[in-house]
């Protein structure tokens, strides 16, 4: 699979995910080609320049730099009594200042990201507890949201309740190896936002979410192509206080690809569907779109282009105006070497509102439409 089948931040994880510099004593070794215990820090040095230029909001207008630097502590362990499993554990940090969070910074403390103790078997595959990414999202994040779409295809859209987690805690989830060739699943379930404290929700002990992924991938001389199918639900989420309580189905297929040649590619398409507790029905449909071209020598380079859409909500029946957005971006990268990377970035984000700047459908928050230019470099180790 191509190193571009990543973003730019999931590159740099994927580069290093048993990298591990730490070894233990020598004395712990099960025989003596493998260490008993291993560990390693790993992180990313991420920052970007952006400028922005909003439509109806020119206070926001202007310069930031956005720092997604983040660092990690990773290990596994090979216990004596279970040949054939390897104890897996990891703490990871949050951003150092998250997309745009203003002079207090963001959630940067250890643990902010995936954080978990699990085990992986040679014939099971991986079982992980704590603070995980859910399956659908992690199709959600890569390939769709890259370059720079995440207002319309991941945080964005018009919905009510909560369609998608991104990452959770409170989570268990398992990913199979292989059940048949280049087939795997991704099964999790969990605590929701409420259930996890963070509300005086009066149902906070039915709010929880299940969800799944499959994959199937090809590989050949020509290339690689990956189908997936994922979904998720979530039940009695609050809106409001205690107002009323939403039941949420996300459904998402799509497939991506890179070929010999240089192209590569990215197709999904996603289906929202929420209920509520006062006889609301909504659903919102969207699609995400990109291509790829590697060239030059060593294929150092890389251009992208990419678009997303949210078609519209549409409330009992109903088509409701101003709730349709897209984006379309386009990206040049070039790798200055095996872990690090520079990028000029182009981003055109139409974003409807229904009346008044900042509100979609029943005031709920959304963004002013906004062009963004940006350059960056990320490095990781």
């Amino acid at each position: 699979m191509s190193m571009f089948k990543k973003t730019l931040l999931g590159a740099a994880v994927s580069t290093v995910v048993l990298g591990f510099s730490g070894m233990a004593a020598a004395d712990t070794n099960l025989n003596p080609a493998e260490a008993k215990y291993e560990q390693g820090i790993y992180g990313l040095i991420a920052m970007q320049v952006a400028n922005r230029d909003y439509d109806n909001s020119p206070q926001n207008d202007g310069v930031q730099f956005n720092n997604e630097s983040r660092l990690g502590w990773r290990g596994t362990a090979k216990f004596d009594s279970w040949d054939n499993w390897t104890f897996l554990w990891q703490i990871e940090s949050g951003y150092v200042d998250e997309s745009f969070a203003g002079e207090d910074g963001g959630n940067g403390y250890l643990g902010r990201r995936d954080t978990f103790v699990g085990f992986e078997h040679d014939t099971i595959g991986k079982v992980r507890l704590g603070r995980v990414l859910t399956p659908i999202y992690e199709l959600i994040d890569w390939p769709a949201t890259n370059p720079g779409m995440g207002n319309v295809w991941d945080w964005g859209g018009n919905i009510g309740g909560n369609n998608f987690n991104d990452r959770q805690s409170d989570t268990i989830r398992w990913d199979t190896n292989e059940l048949w060739k280049g087939f795997t699943m991704d099964i999790a379930a969990g605590a929701g936002q409420d259930r996890a404290g963070g509300t005086d929700s009066t149902k906070a002990g039915s709010n929880y979410w299940h969800g799944m992924a499959a994959h199937q991938q090809f590989n050949g001389d020509w290339g690689w192509v990956q189908f997936d199918l994922a979904y998720e639900m979530n039940y009695d989420t609050m809106e409001g206080k205690n107002e009323k309580y939403w039941d949420n189905q996300t459904y998402l297929l799509g497939s991506q690809g890179g070929f010999s040649n240089g192209l590569g590619y990215f197709a999904y398409y996603r289906i929202a569907e929420a209920q509520d507790t006062k006889g609301s029905d909504e659903t919102e449909h969207s699609y995400s779109v990109g291509l790829t071209y590697n060239f030059g020598e060593g294929n150092k380079w890389q251009a992208k282009i990419a678009r997303a859409e949210n078609l519209g909500l549409e409330v009992d029946g109903k088509d409701i105006e101003g709730t349709k957005d897209n984006v379309t971006s386009m990206q040049l990268m070039y790798s200055v070497d095996t872990n690090a990377v520079v990028y000029a970035r182009y981003a055109m984000n139409d974003l409807e509102n229904t009346g008044t700047t900042g509100e979609g459908y029943q005031g709920r928050w959304k963004s002013d439409s906004f062009d963004e230019a940006s350059v960056g470099i990320e490095y990781w180790f």
